[in-house]
């Protein structure tokens, strides 16, 4: 049986456990990601260029009007700016 001066000396002469050291990057450094700039809308799967919510300009069109309660069918507001939809067709601002 070992006895308690024995243990004692033992952990103080056994060697220290190597601490890993973390390499800390630099964020500069670091690699940013770039979200996709094309790929499968998540509303209506067409595979056009797509924004960092993963939807097409139409579909994010009709996700903002949606906020404020319009829905699929009614004419757009005067407030909304869309261009290039069937459904909004901007008037020119000038001649």
């Amino acid at each position: 049986m070992i006895t308690a001066e024995e243990l004692l000396t033992e952990i103080r002469e056994a060697p220290a456990p190597e601490v890993e050291e973390k390499d800390e990057k630099d964020p500069a450094k670091v690699k940013q990601r770039v979200p996709p700039s094309r790929g499968l809308c998540r509303r209506c799967g067409q595979n056009k260029p797509i924004n960092r919510l993963m939807l097409c300009y139409a579909c994010w069109v009709k996700d903002e009007l949606e906020k404020s309660g319009w829905r699929e069918g009614q004419p757009h507001p005067d407030w909304c700016r869309c261009e290039g939809l069937k459904d909004h067709v901007r008037r020119a601002d000038g001649n």
